[in-house]
């Protein structure tokens, strides 16, 4: 794999762990670990749209010598983040609710 991958996978990394932690604390819950779910989520969309799917929509910018689609990339990133987020707060809420023995609703 040439240099240009390595960098491109760190980019891709580095816009996983930023926009997964942002999604931690905007959402919740401000745990420490609670980040590892938006983070891996972000990643995860990011590898499937970007190389395995390989699905480019909206415009094409080159970073490293690759064609990135880089706007839809980065809403697939946000959205997965946040979704994944959004799930982990409300699970977290749901097992309170189980511990203290209040009713779900």
């Amino acid at each position: 794999m040439p240099a240009e991958a390595y960098g491109l996978v760190a980019l891709f990394t580095v816009v996983s762990i930023v926009v997964g932690l942002g999604a931690w604390w905007v959402v919740g819950p401000r745990r420490p670990w609670a980040a590892i779910l938006p983070i891996a989520a972000a990643f995860g969309l990011l590898y499937l749209v970007g190389h395995r799917f390989g699905w480019q929509s909206g415009p094409n910018v080159e970073i490293l010598g690759f064609q990135v689609a880089i706007v839809s990339d980065l809403a697939f990133a946000l959205a997965g983040a946040f979704g994944a987020a959004l799930a982990q707060r409300l699970a977290w809420r749901l097992a309170a609710r189980r511990r203290t023995g209040a009713p779900s609703a």
